[in-house]
């Protein structure tokens, strides 16, 4: 009932569903990053720096790390998704039917802290090089440039 058909097809779901909703808010990602990291230079808020982007860059500078955060969130949807799937069902079988159900809230939090930080490990190269390609202005703008210079300059580890 439960073999690989069943855990790909919840990962792919996951997978899809938050690469689609991040890619989605990419540019509202980008706006953020930039506040953050000069608060002075973009001090007119949201819309404020929306605009001030588009203005000074074009609003294709609104789309700086879509690759990355695509890919990304794809990859840690998949994760989470097909994890949460495959710990809550494993963890439910091996306890027994009727432990399972007096224990499913914590068989829930169980499953979802396993799978989210698998996933996070998935996730955090592609975040960091959507950072990158967001902040600083020399680094490569798309995902495989961007993954050989990081790879290049920082290494696996």
């Amino acid at each position: 009932k439960y073999g690989v058909t069943y855990y790909t097809k919840a990962a792919l779901a996951g997978g899809i569903c938050c690469s689609v909703t991040h890619a989605a808010l990419c540019p509202v990602d980008v706006v953020k990053t930039r506040i953050q990291l000069d608060p002075v230079k973009y001090n007119t808020g949201m819309i404020g720096t929306f605009r001030q982007v588009v203005n000074a860059e074009g609003v294709r500078a609104l789309t700086t790390g879509l690759g990355a955060t695509g890919a990304g969130y794809f990859v840690q949807g998949w994760f989470k998704f097909g994890g949460v799937e495959f710990f809550k069902i494993n963890l439910a079988h091996s306890l027994g039917e009727q432990a399972a159900w007096q224990n499913r809230t914590a068989i829930y939090l169980g499953a979802s802290a396993m799978a989210e930080f698998i996933a996070d490990l998935f996730l955090c190269p592609l975040e960091a090089i959507r950072i990158r390609s967001v902040s600083d202005p020399t680094f490569p703008k798309g995902l495989g440039a961007g993954a050989a210079r990081m790879l290049k300059t920082d290494g696996v580890l």
